[in-house]
């Protein structure tokens, strides 16, 4: 999750409206640049990419790179149970894990805000995960859900 790129919070009131909008931001990151704000920074100033020779692509047919980057593992706090995990793919934990991060930036994590309904977060992802994007596009093409009723086992 990302917002402004100031290291700061920063709250806004846009009053020229009858309706009162405020937005919080904060920044929460998984990415292979970092998984905190201040080590994303660090990375972007030096100058240096995280891109990397990706050795298990070498056998994909037709595959004209084999350059990526990836994620490095993150840990996941105890209320990431197998219960909660259940049916979230890596993505999804990403997505999860970011977003929490960024409320924690913002100050807002475990404020009954949150959950009242009054306010929203705003998440962007290019992708999800890649079993289940192939799941999807096997039910469209096969116009059955059975292969995509099955929930990942590992992160």
């Amino acid at each position: 999750m990302s917002a402004s790129n100031s290291s700061s919070n920063h709250i806004n009131t846009d009053m020229r409206s009858h309706k009162r909008r405020v937005v919080v931001t904060g920044i929460g990151a998984l990415s292979p640049l970092g998984h905190d704000w201040e080590t994303v920074r660090r990375q972007l100033h030096s100058g240096r990419n995280v891109i990397r020779r990706m050795e298990e692509w070498a056998d994909i047919e037709g595959l004209n790179t084999q350059l990526g980057c990836t994620v490095p593992e993150f840990d996941l706090p105890a209320h990431y149970n197998r219960k909660t995990m259940r049916s979230m793919g890596r993505v999804a934990l990403m997505a999860t894990r970011a977003s929490e991060l960024a409320l924690e930036q913002a100050g807002l994590l475990g404020d009954p805000l949150v959950k009242s309904g009054a306010m929203g977060v705003a998440f962007g992802s290019s992708a999800g995960t890649p079993a289940a994007i192939g799941d999807f596009g096997r039910m469209i093409a096969e116009k059955t859900t059975e292969a995509s009723t099955r929930t990942p086992t590992s992160r």
